[in-house]
């Protein structure tokens, strides 16, 4: 059975591009493109606020997790034409690579002694 394929991608939007504008555009255009894929497991958006930036670079807007069922997977979901018409899409929201994008494969996670994480409690945001 192929091994599945798991990527975290940093985005950074266009400095003209509102914050609601950027946020519609993934949750209803550019994410369900993912979501409609049957090569993809999993997509999840986060969007961010930093907390800290030596300022060498802006700030990150969202990040995404994917994990495709297989790195032949991602190949065949990524030559399909309803990805090509995503990808054209998202230089008029994101930043172009390298400020604005940065895709990394997740080689391993590890939760720290052996426990369980916890999702994030309301507390934890404020």
């Amino acid at each position: 059975m192929p091994e599945e394929l798991t990527l975290i991608t940093l985005i950074r939007k266009r400095p003209e591009v509102s914050t609601e504008a950027f946020r519609a555009f993934m949750e209803h255009d550019y994410g369900p493109t993912y979501t409609r894929m049957v090569q993809v497991e999993s997509y999840v958006q986060h969007y961010v606020t930093e907390l800290a930036n030596d300022g060498s670079e802006d700030p990150i807007d969202a990040i995404v997790q994917i994990t495709f069922t297989s790195r032949e997977g991602m190949r065949e979901a990524l030559a399909t034409d309803e990805y090509q018409r995503a990808h054209a899409a998202r230089s008029r929201f994101m930043r172009a690579t390298t400020a604005g994008i940065h895709t990394v494969r997740v080689e391993r996670s590890v939760v720290p002694g052996g426990g369980h994480a916890a999702p994030p409690t309301a507390s934890d945001r404020s």
